[in-house]
């Protein structure tokens, strides 16, 4: 799936509750970094998701209530994963002798 779906959002949305942060704006902003995402279509999400009064439902009641809600999908139809086709590449360039290693380096016996 190409679109932020409710069983990912309703996961962010428990833990936000279990913590006692209140669903903004900012809120979703930061937990929705690596979406494309805008402030208006955020800021329209945070007040549909605040309209539901979801705060004391269990993680999989709050996923059910997102998927009843043909506003709130509409919403996340339009949230698109950032395509960076530069995370986790790395160029490296070696000349003389000894290891080119990226990460950690295993030895055995030693």
């Amino acid at each position: 799936m190409d679109f932020v779906t409710s069983t990912l959002l309703s996961g962010i949305l428990y833990d936000g509750f279990k913590h006692g942060v209140k669903i903004t704006t900012g809120f979703l902003k930061e937990k929705l970094q690596g979406w494309i995402v805008d402030d208006s279509l955020l800021s329209q999400l945070s007040i549909k998701i605040n309209d539901l009064n979801l705060q004391d439902y269990s993680e999989n009641a709050i996923e059910r209530k997102l998927n009843e809600s043909s506003d709130i999908q509409g919403i996340l139809s339009l949230i698109q994963p950032c395509q960076n086709n530069n995370i986790g590449t790395v160029t490296q360039y070696h000349s003389g002798s000894g290891d080119n290693i990226v990460g950690n380096k295993t030895i055995h016996n030693k």
